[in-house]
C-alpha cells in the first residue's frame, strides 16, 4: 500500500513538474515574443532601412499621397522570416557588403512595406485596428508607441482608411508578400480579402481592379471575378434588394485569419472608417480600369441584365476614379460628336482675300501675349476635367453599342437610357420599334405569397413566351447569387405539363434538367379556377395559359409551405 501511495506521489509530483515546465516553457516563449516585438521600428538599433520606391508609385492605388518616406529594420530577423530577404541580405548577390545601415529600395508602397515589416517582427497586423469612429484603437501596443523620425510607425497611415483603401491596401500586401515568399500572410490576406467581398460585394471591383497589376495577382482576379459573377448588380452598383440579413459577420475574423487580424471588425458600412457609409467609396464600377471595364460588365459567365450593364456604363462615366483616355480601349473606328460629324460634312469656303486678310493679323505682333484673365483656370483644372469626361463618355458609348436594347423596359429607355446620352438616335429608334412588336400583349404581374422559401415570393413580371404561354419572371437572390426567379409552363417528356418555378441557368432553355425547381402546379390545376395573363390563342383556349393560384407542391429546392398565386392584369411594364 505504501508502494502504491509512493509511486502516486512520484506521479503527481511528475505531473506538476510537466505542467510547470510547460507553463514555463510558455512564459518563455510570451517573453520571447514580446521582445522581439519591442525591436520593431527601434531606430537605435535598426541596422536596415526599406525604402519605396516613389517613382513607382500607381495611381489611384493604395499608395496615394503616402506618408511613409522609410521603415526601418533588422537585417537578421528579416532573414530569417523571408528566404528572398535571406538571399538579398546574405546571400552571394546579397545588396549589401557590411554596411552597418543601408538603404533598400523595393518597388511597394510605404504602407505596405511597413506592414510587411509589421507582420515579420509580430506575426499579426494590430495596426489595422480601426475603432467605429476612425480612431487607432489600442494606443498603447507597441506598434503604435514608437515616434522616431520618417520611419516612425504610428498606424496613422491605415486610421482613416476607407473599406476600399484597406482592401487595395491588403491586395498589394499579398502581393509582398509573395514575392518575400511569406506563405502565412498571403494565405491570411487571401481569407481576409474573401471575407471582406463576402461582406461587402462592392470591394470585389477594387480588389480585381488592384490584383490585376500584379505579376502575382491572379488568384485574388479569379476570387474577385467570382464574386462579380455571382453578384454583379450588388459588386457594380451597390444594390442590395433581396438580400437576407447577414450571417457573415462573424467570418470576417473566422478561423485561420484571427491571429493575423486580431482586432479588425467585420467592416460593416456604419463603422466604416472615414468612409462616411458612402457606397461610393466602397469600391463598384467606378474603381475599375477602362481595360478592364469591357472584360467585367460584358463577362459571358455573368448574370447581369441588359440594363444593369448599361447603368455600369453610366455610373462609371460619372465617377471613374483612374485618370483614363481613349486609348485604354481598343476602338475600330475614331467615336465622333454629333457636332463634328456634320462640320466635317460641311465644305468649308475660305476666299483668296480672307486668307489675305487674315495674314497680317496673325503676325503683327507675333510675340505678345495677352495676360490672363483675373478669373480664368488654368489648362489643368477645367480643360483636363471636361477631357477625362470625354474620354470616359468615349469608351461608354463605343461599348453601349453591344448591349441588347430590346431586354430593355420601355419605361428605362425613355427615361434612364435616353437621358444618359450613351445611345444614339438611331439605335433607340430601333429599340423603341422591337418594344412596340413585343408589347402586342398586354403585360401582367403574378404575386407570390406564403413559399416556404421566402426567396421565391414577390412579384414576377411578364417576360417573353415559352410553349406558347407567357413567362414571369422576378430578380432575386438565391445562395448568395444574384438569380432570375421564372414561372413558366412545362411538358414533361410522358407528356404531362405542369407550372414550374424555377431558376433557368443562363443561356439554358427552360424546361432543362438544368432547372433549378423549387414548386410545380399540375396544369389541371389551373383549368376553371386559375389566372391567367390574357389570350395566347389556342393554348388560353384548352386552359393551359392559365398560373394557377392553388395546387402547388414541394419539388427539388423547396420548401414548405407552398405558395400561392394573385394575378394583377393589365399593368404598365414599370417594374
Amino acid at each position: 500500500m505504501a508502494t502504491t501511495q509512493s509511486s502516486s506521489s512520484s506521479s503527481s509530483c511528475c505531473s506538476n513538474d510537466s505542467i510547470s515546465s510547460t507553463s514555463a516553457n510558455n512564459n518563455m516563449a510570451n517573453t520571447l515574443l514580446l521582445d522581439i516585438n519591442s525591436l520593431l521600428n527601434d531606430e537605435d538599433i535598426s541596422d536596415i532601412t526599406l525604402v519605396p520606391e516613389t517613382s513607382t508609385s500607381k495611381e489611384n492605388s493604395s499608395n496615394d499621397n503616402d506618408p511613409v518616406t522609410a521603415v526601418p529594420a533588422i537585417k537578421a530577423i528579416l532573414a530569417a522570416r523571408s528566404p528572398v530577404f535571406r538571399r538579398m541580405l546574405y546571400g552571394e548577390f546579397r545588396e549589401t557588403h557590411g554596411a552597418e545601415n543601408v538603404e533598400v529600395k523595393l518597388d511597394y508602397s510605404g504602407r505596405v512595406l511597413q506592414l510587411l515589416v509589421e507582420f515579420i517582427f509580430t506575426d499579426k497586423l494590430d495596426s489595422l485596428n480601426i475603432a467605429a469612429n476612425g480612431v487607432v484603437g489600442n494606443s498603447s501596443s507597441s506598434t503604435a508607441t514608437n515616434s522616431g523620425g520618417g520611419g516612425s510607425y504610428t498606424a496613422a497611415a491605415t486610421s482613416n482608411c476607407t473599406l476600399e483603401e484597406k482592401a487595395r491596401l491588403l491586395t498589394n500586401l499579398s502581393g509582398a508578400a509573395h514575392y518575400f515568399d511569406i506563405p502565412k500572410l498571403e494565405s491570411d490576406i487571401k481569407t481576409k480579402l474573401n471575407a471582406m467581398m463576402l461582406e461587402h460585394p462592392s470591394l470585389a471591383c477594387a480588389i480585381l481592379d488592384e490584383s490585376s497589376k500584379m505579376l502575382s495577382g491572379e488568384e485574388l482576379v479569379l476570387l474577385a471575378m467570382e464574386r462579380v459573377r455571382a453578384r454583379p448588380k450588388a459588386a457594380l452598383l451597390h444594390w442590395n434588394k433581396g438580400v437576407p440579413p447577414s450571417s457573415l459577420a462573424g467570418t470576417m475574423n473566422g478561423a485561420g485569419i484571427s491571429s493575423t487580424f486580431p482586432s479588425i471588425g467585420s467592416g460593416n458600412s456604419s463603422s466604416n472608417a472615414g468612409g462616411g457609409g458612402s457606397g461610393e467609396e466602397r469600391g463598384g464600377v467606378t474603381s475599375l480600369n477602362a481595360s478592364l471595364l469591357e472584360q467585367v460588365i460584358f463577362d459571358d459567365q455573368s448574370t447581369a441584365s441588359e440594363l444593369t450593364k448599361f447603368l455600369c456604363l453610366k455610373k462609371w462615366v460619372e465617377g471613374c476614379k483612374h485618370i483614363v483616355s481613349s486609348d485604354d480601349i481598343d476602338l475600330p473606328r475614331k467615336m465622333l460628336d454629333t457636332d463634328e460629324i456634320l462640320s466635317s460634312r460641311t465644305p468649308i469656303k475660305t476666299t483668296r482675300k480672307a486668307i489675305d486678310d487674315a495674314t497680317p493679323a496673325a503676325t503683327a505682333q507675333p510675340n505678345v501675349t495677352p495676360p490672363p484673365s483675373p478669373t480664368s483656370k488654368s489648362p489643368s483644372d477645367e480643360s483636363s476635367i471636361v477631357s477625362q469626361h470625354q474620354h470616359r463618355l468615349t469608351i461608354a458609348k463605343h461599348l453601349a453599342e453591344k448591349l441588347d436594347l430590346s431586354l430593355i423596359p420601355a419605361s428605362d429607355l425613355s427615361t434612364t437610357i435616353t437621358d444618359a446620352k450613351l445611345i444614339s438616335t438611331h439605335d433607340l429608334y430601333q429599340a423603341y420599334r422591337l418594344q412596340a412588336l413585343n408589347a402586342e400583349r398586354t403585360k401582367s404581374k403574378v404575386f407570390v405569397e406564403g413559399a416556404g422559401l421566402v426567396e421565391v415570393n414577390g412579384t414576377y413580371i411578364q417576360r417573353g413566351v415559352h410553349e406558347g404561354t407567357p413567362m414571369y419572371n422576378k430578380e432575386g437572390v438565391w445562395r448568395d447569387r444574384e438569380e432570375v426567379f421564372r414561372i413558366f409552363l412545362c411538358t414533361y417528356s410522358n407528356g404531362n405539363k405542369s407550372w414550374c418555378l424555377s431558376i433557368v441557368p443562363k443561356g439554358k432553355e427552360p424546361g432543362k434538367t438544368t432547372d433549378l425547381d423549387f414548386y410545380e402546379c399540375p396544369v389541371s390545376y389551373g383549368k376553371g379556377g386559375g389566372i391567367t395573363g390574357g389570350s395566347y390563342g389556342a393554348s388560353a383556349e384548352n386552359g393551359l395559359g392559365v398560373v394557377p393560384s392553388r395546387g402547388w407542391k414541394l419539388v427539388n429546392y423547396g420548401q414548405p409551405p407552398v405558395p400561392k398565386c394573385s394575378l394583377i392584369v393589365g399593368c404598365l411594364e414599370d417594374a
